[in-house]
C-alpha cells in the first residue's frame, strides 16, 4: 500500500505542481489534485470521492535528519481553502498510516479553471511551533 501512495505522489507530481516548504526541521510536501487522477479502486481504498470536481489535498511531513535523511512524523493541520470571490470553507483531514509512511488527505469540491488559495497551520509531530503554509494553485474539471 505505501508503494500505491508513493506512485500516487510521484504520478501527481509529474501531472500537477507538487511543492514543498521547509520549516526548521521539518519538510512539508503538499499538492492539490483533481481526484479523477486516481482509479475508481485507488479512490475507494481510501474513501476518497471521484468526481470531475472534486479534489484532495495530499500532505507529508517529514523531519529532516542529520546526514540528509527524513522521516516521516504526524503533524496536526488545521486552516482552510477560499477562492477569488473570497467563498471559503475548512478542510478536514484525515491520516493515512502505511508502513513508515504517514500522509494527510482533505478533500474539497471546486469550479472549472477556479483558482484556490490554501492556508493552513501545521504543527509537526503535534508540538512545538506552528507553521503557516499558505498557496495558491489552479483546478481545472476533467
Amino acid at each position: 500500500m505505501r508503494l500505491v501512495l508513493t506512485l500516487l505522489l510521484w504520478l501527481t507530481a509529474s501531472c500537477a505542481l507538487a511543492e514543498s516548504k521547509t520549516f526548521g526541521g521539518y519538510t512539508v510536501h503538499y499538492i492539490a489534485v483533481n481526484s479523477t487522477f486516481l482509479t475508481p479502486e485507488i479512490a475507494a481504498q481510501y474513501h476518497i470521492v471521484r468526481s470531475k470536481r472534486h479534489a484532495f489535498l495530499n500532505i507529508a511531513v517529514l523531519r529532516n535528519n542529520p546526514g540528509g535523511s527524513t522521516t516521516p512524523v504526524t503533524a496536526r493541520l488545521s486552516g482552510g481553502l477560499s477562492n477569488l470571490m473570497q467563498q471559503s470553507s475548512t478542510l478536514a483531514f484525515h491520516e493515512i498510516h502505511e508502513g513508515d509512511a504517514i500522509y494527510y488527505i482533505g478533500e474539497f469540491d471546486f469550479s472549472n479553471a477556479e483558482t484556490m488559495r490554501f492556508k493552513l497551520d501545521v504543527q509537526p509531530e503535534g508540538r512545538g511551533d506552528t507553521h503557516a503554509l499558505e498557496w495558491t494553485t489552479q483546478l481545472y474539471a476533467d
